[in-house]
Parts: structure tokens; sequence; C-alpha cells
């Protein structure tokens, strides 16, 4: 198994990041563009591919390396099967301000539709996509809504300038 602060490379080459946890037979790992990813420990390993370069990239030309990087989050999405009510009790500890202010940057985007249309799996997913605090991360604050909203303060203010 791998040790928290572990450098560690996707088996494909494709990824790399530093080890944050490890749960079972899961890792979860921050790249460092700071996207937290989660993968089977079996999918990854301690030594860098043969072709990947030292940030854990593939090497490429510079024609691939200079195009923007979209980045997925795999296994992460919450869907409406996987609801239960932790996730509800979270939804529901998430204070008003920050909700309205994700529902406001939501509606904002072209053809987005309404917030309270959403289910709870789309608005936790979208809740995570806006301030930027993993669903892992926020079921730590359940109880501590005071809490829970300074954190996601920052990036929902960084979220409404680049409105």
């Amino acid at each position: 198994m791998f040790s928290v602060e572990q450098k560690v490379w996707h088996r494909n080459g494709q990824r790399s990041g530093t080890v944050l946890e490890c749960d079972g037979d899961l890792v979860f790992i921050a790249q460092e563009n700071g996207v937290e990813v989660e993968f089977q420990a079996s999918d990854l390993t301690a030594t860098p591919p043969a072709d990947a370069s030292a940030s854990g990239g593939r090497l490429t030309d510079s024609k691939a390396a200079n195009r923007p990087v979209s980045h997925v989050m795999p296994g992460r999405t919450l869907t409406p099967r996987d609801i239960t009510e932790e996730h509800l009790r979270l939804l529901g500890n998430v204070p008003v301000r920050t909700l309205q202010e994700v529902a406001a940057l939501f509606e904002h985007r072209p053809g987005a539709g309404k917030f309270s249309a959403l289910d709870a799996a789309g608005k936790l997913n979208l809740i995570a996509e806006i301030t930027a605090v993993p669903y892992r991360t926020m079921r730590t604050y359940i109880g501590r809504p005071g809490e829970l909203g300074l954190l996601m303060g920052k990036s929902l203010a960084d979220a409404r300038k680049a409105v």
C-alpha cells in the first residue's frame, strides 16, 4: 500500500500526484494542479512510467503540451442512485447563503436551467464543483455548517469575480 505524502503514478502514465489518504483499496491523490482524484490501489505505482515527464504526465510533442488539459475526477461524481440519508443530511448542512450563491452562479450559465430543478446528486456535484470542496471533505463538516460555509467562502468569492 502507499503512504500519505508519497508520489504515485497511474499505471497508464497519464496522471500522477501525492497521496492524501488511503481508504481500503481506494487511494486519494492530489495532482500538481490541486485536483483531487481517487484510484484503486492496483491502478497506481510508486515507480514513474519510463515515458513520463518529471511532473508525471507523458512526454508529448510541443503542440500537444500547449493545448489546455481537461481534468476529470473519475468515480467522484454522484448519481441519483448513490444518494443516501448521509448525502441528504450533508445537503441540509450547507449554509443557506452558500446554496443561494451556488444557485445564482449556476443559473447564470448559458442553458443551465434552475438550480431548484436539480436532484440531490446534481446539487452536491455542483456545490463541490463551484466551491472546490470535494464531497469527502464536506462530509467531515456535518453538524458544523458555519465552518463548512467558511471553507467554501473563498472559492465562492473567486467564482463570483469570474462571472
